[in-house]
C-alpha cells in the first residue's frame, strides 16, 4: 500500500469514528449534552422568528398588578370570582371559561360558613366551565381535593402505545367546585418530558396517567368544551376530536405531549391574544362583544403570583398564555410533532451524509472539502427545514451538522499539517533539481512524492561540460572565474528546467541532468534532445556576451544517453540526495567526453535515437568506450551534423554515416562522413 493510500485510509477511519459518535448520540446510546442543547436552540430559534398574529377566538382575563392593587391581594373572596364568572357569561356570552387557577382550600374569610364556595359553585354550575388542577410524582403520593373522572379508564389506557406520564399524587379542587364545573384538566407541564429537559416549556402533555387511568390536560379540556364535548380518540401519533364545531387532529409527541406553537413574547403587549384586566371585568369596563362565543381563560400575569414560565420566546411568559397558544395551534392545525424515533432520522442523516464525506474528503483538496461540506450542510439543514415546515416534524439536526463540521475541519487541519509537511519535504527534496513548475505539480500530491523511494526507471541522461575550463581557471582571477561559472551553470540549469528536466548535480564545470523522473515523461528522450539543442544556443548567446566583456568565449560539449537506471533518494545516513546511477549514466558521461574527439557539440547514444519520436540523427561512428569490449554507435542530432569529424589520433571515425529516421520523424538530408581521418 502506498503512503498516499495509507494516509487516506487512516483519515477515512478517523472520519467514520466521528460519524459513529454522532450516531450513538442520536440513538441515545451515548448522549452528548452539548448537541441536545444545540437542537433545543435550533427549535427555539424557529419559535422566536414567528410573528404573532392576533387571534380573536381566545381572550385572557388577567389578574394583573392593577387588579391586585384595586381588588386586593390574591386569593380574592369566592363571591368576587363568582361575580366575574357571571359577568363573563351573562354580559360577555363567552363560549367557555377556563380557570388556570386551583381552588384547593375552602374559603376562610367571610365567617368560614362556606357561602363563598357555594356562591362560586353556583356561578360555575350549568355553564361551560373548566377548572385546573395538578398531577404530581414528587409529593410522596399526597392527594388533596377531588380528582375528576378520567377520560380513559384502566382497561382503555392499557391499549395506548405511547408512553404516558405516570403520577402518584395530585392537588385538585374542592369537591363541590369540581362537581359544579363542566370539566377539569391538569395544568402542570411536567418539565423533563419530551425536549423540555432544561426547564424551558416547549410542550404540554395532553394526557397523563394516575392509578392506571388517563386524565386530560387543562388545554385539552377547554378545547373539548369549545368544540362541544367531542368524542376523544387516542392514537399512537395523534389525538382526534370529533365535535359539533369541528373535527380536529392534534399531533402528539413522546408521552402524549403537544409542541406549543409560540409566537411573540407573550403578555398583554405580545399582540397575539387580547388581555383584559380582571378589575375591568368586575367594574364592567369591557367591550362585551369581544367575549361573545369566545374561549375565555382566567389566569394571571402578575409576577408575585408565580405563574410566569420560561419558554423559547421569553423567560417570563404567562402560564395562562401557554395554554392559549396550544389551544390556538390545535384549532389552526399548526402543532408540530417530535416523533419518538426522531433520533433515528438524525442517525440516518449522519450515516448517509457523514459516512459519504468521511470516505470522500480524504481524496479532496481544501477547495473540494469546503464545497463538499457546504453542500452537505445545505442538504441537512434544508431537509430538516422541509420536514419542519411541510411535514410538521421536529427532527434533530445538531449531530449530523456537527459531524459535517468536524469532518471538514479535521480533513482541512490534517491536510494542512500532514500534507503541508509532506509538501515542504517535497519542495526541500526536489526544489533544487527540477523547475518550480514541476515542483508545483508534485506538491499537488505531496504524500506520493515525499519518500522518493529509489526504483528502476528508464531515463534519458545528459552531461554538459565547458570546453577548456582548465585553461580558463589557470588564466582568470578566481572571483571572475566564479562569476563566469555561475553564469554558465545558471543558464544551463534554466534550459534544463524549461524542458522538464531534473538537474542531478554540478560536477565542477559540468552539469548532470536527466529526464523521466521524478515525474513520468513518456517523451523524455525527445525533451532531452530539445534541451541539448537549446543549451548550445544558450552557450552561443553567453559566449558573445563574454567576448564583449573581454572574457574567454564559451563552448560546451553535451552527451546524451537513454537506459534503465536506479533513481531516487540515495546516500548515507548523514547525507542523502536525489540522483540516478547505472551503466546508462556512465555511458552518457563518456559520450560527453567524445564530443572533444569528434569535434561536435552533441553526441547521442543509440538507445536515445531509438527512443526519440520527433528527431532525426546522423550516425558519427562506432566508437570504442573505455570499460566496454564492444564499440558503441554514436550519433549527433540532424541540426548539429555539419563539421563533425574525429580529432587527431582519436581512433576510428567509422565508415559512412547516414541519417537515422525512426517512425516517420522529421528528418534531415543524409550526409557522408569525412573518411579522410579514417
Amino acid at each position: 500500500m502506498t503512503a498516499l493510500r495509507r494516509s487516506r485510509m487512516l483519515r477515512a477511519l478517523a472520519g467514520l469514528a466521528i460519524v459513529l459518535l454522532m450516531i450513538a448520540h442520536d440513538l441515545g446510546w451515548r448522549p452528548i449534552p452539548t448537541l441536545a442543547v444545540v437542537d433545543r436552540q435550533l427549535y427555539d430559534g424557529r419559535q422566536v422568528l414567528l410573528r404573532p398574529v392576533a387571534d380573536p377566538r381566545i381572550v385572557i382575563v388577567d389578574i394583573d398588578e392593577r387588579s391586585l392593587a384595586e381588588q386586593g391581594r390574591w386569593p380574592w373572596p369566592r363571591e368576587r370570582v363568582a361575580e366575574l364568572a357571571d359577568a363573563i357569561f351573562e354580559r360577555g356570552r363567552a363560549a367557555v371559561l377556563g380557570f388556570d387557577i386551583l381552588f384547593a382550600e375552602a374559603q376562610r374569610d367571610g365567617g368560614g360558613d362556606g357561602s363563598g364556595d357555594a356562591r362560586l359553585a353556583q356561578a360555575l354550575s350549568g355553564r361551560s366551565t373548566v377548572l385546573g388542577y395538578y398531577l404530581t410524582s414528587d409529593r410522596s403520593g399526597r392527594r388533596t381535593g377531588a380528582l375528576p373522572e378520567p377520560v380513559f379508564d384502566k382497561a382503555a389506557s392499557a391499549s395506548l402505545d405511547f408512553e404516558l406520564i405516570h403520577t402518584d399524587g395530585y392537588g385538585a379542587n374542592l369537591p363541590a367546585l369540581g362537581a359544579a364545573a363542566t370539566a377539569q384538566g391538569f395544568f402542570n407541564p411536567f418539565l423533563g418530558a419530551g425536549i423540555d429537559t432544561d426547564g424551558t416549556i416547549r410542550a404540554l402533555p395532553l394526557l397523563a396517567a394516575h392509578d392506571g387511568a388517563v386524565h386530560e390536560s387543562f388545554a385539552l379540556a377547554v378545547l373539548r368544551q369549545y368544540l362541544g364535548a367531542p368524542v376523544l380518540i387516542a392514537e399512537p401519533e395523534r389525538l382526534r376530536l370529533q365535535g359539533k364545531r369541528a373535527d380536529i387532529d392534534i399531533p402528539v409527541s413522546v408521552g402524549y405531549t403537544a409542541m406549543v406553537p409560540f409566537a411573540g413574547r407573550g403578555g398583554a403587549n405580545g399582540g397575539r391574544f387580547r388581555y383584559i384586566s380582571a378589575s375591568d371585568v368586575l367594574a364592567g369596563n369591557v367591550d362585551w362583544p369581544l367575549l361573545r362565543d369566545r374561549i375565555v381563560l382566567f389566569g394571571t400575569s402578575a409576577p408575585g403570583l408565580t405563574d410566569l414560565r420560561p419558554t423559547p420566546v421569553s423567560e417570563v411568559y404567562p402560564g395562562v398564555e401557554i395554554h392559549a397558544a396550544l389551544i390556538a395551534g390545535a384549532l389552526d392545525s399548526m402543532i408540530k410533532r417530535r416523533p419518538a424515533d426522531a433520533g433515528s432520522a438524525g442517525a440516518v442523516a449522519s450515516l448517509a451524509i457523514g459516512g459519504a464525506l468521511a470516505l470522500t474528503l480524504p481524496a479532496l483538496g481544501p477547495v473540494g472539502t469546503v464545497l463538499a461540506c457546504g453542500l452537505a450542510l445545505m442538504t441537512i439543514i434544508g431537509g430538516n427545514a422541509i420536514a419542519y415546515s411541510n411535514l410538521g416534524l421536529v427532527l434533530p439536526a445538531a449531530a449530523p451538522v456537527v459531524a459535517v463540521l468536524l469532518l471538514g475541519v479535521f480533513n482541512l487541519v490534517f491536510g494542512y499539517l500532514a500534507e503541508g509537511r509532506a509538501r515542504r519535504a517535497v519542495i526541500q527534496l526536489f526544489g533544487e533539481y527540477v523547475s518550480p513548475a514541476l515542483v508545483e505539480q508534485m506538491v499537488r500530491d505531496p504524500v506520493h512524492w515525499r519518500l522518493a523511494e529509489s526504483r528502476n526507471r528508464e531515463l534519458t541522461i545528459m552531461f554538459a561540460d565547458i570546453r577548456g575550463f582548465t585553461r580558463m581557471a589557470e588564466s582568470m582571477d578566481p572571483a571572475a572565474l566564479r562569476e563566469y561559472l555561475n553564469t554558465v551553470l545558471t543558464g544551463m540549469t534554466g534550459v534544463v528546467h524549461r524542458h522538464g528536466g531534473t538537474v542531478d548535480k554540478y560536477i565542477g564545470d559540468a552539469v548532470m541532468a536527466f529526464w523521466g523522473a521524478p515525474l513520468d515523461d513518456p517523451m523524455h528522450a525527445d525533451h532531452a534532445i530539445d534541451a541539448a539543442t537549446a543549451m548550445q544556443e544558450e552557450a552561443r548567446r553567453l559566449s558573445a556576451d563574454f567576448v564583449m566583456r573581454g572574457l574567454p568565449p564559451l563552448a560546451i560539449g553535451i552527451g546524451v544517453n537513454t537506459g534503465v537506471v536506479r533513481v531516487g533518494d540515495m546516500g548515507s545516513a548523514l547525507r542523502r540526495t536525489y540522483t540516478a546511477i547505472g551503466d546508462a549514466v556512465n555511458l552518457a558521461a563518456r559520450l560527453e567526453g567524445l564530443t572533444k574527439t569528434y569535434q561536435v557539440p552533441i553526441i547521442v547514444g543509440e538507445a536515445t535515437v531509438k527512443a526519440c519520436r520527433e528527431h532525426a540523427f546522423g550516425e558519427l561512428a562506432q566508437a570504442s568506450i573505455i570499460g566496454r569490449s564492444d564499440p558503441v554507435r554514436i550519433y549527433t542530432p540532424g541540426s548539429e551534423r555539419s563539421g563533425a569529424q574525429p580529432g587527431q589520433g582519436s581512433g576510428d571515425a567509422g565508415s559512412g554515416s547516414l541519417v537515422i529516421d525512426i517512425g516517420g520523424r522529421r528528418g534531415a538530408a543524409p550526409r557522408q562522413a569525412d573518411r579522410s581521418a579514417a
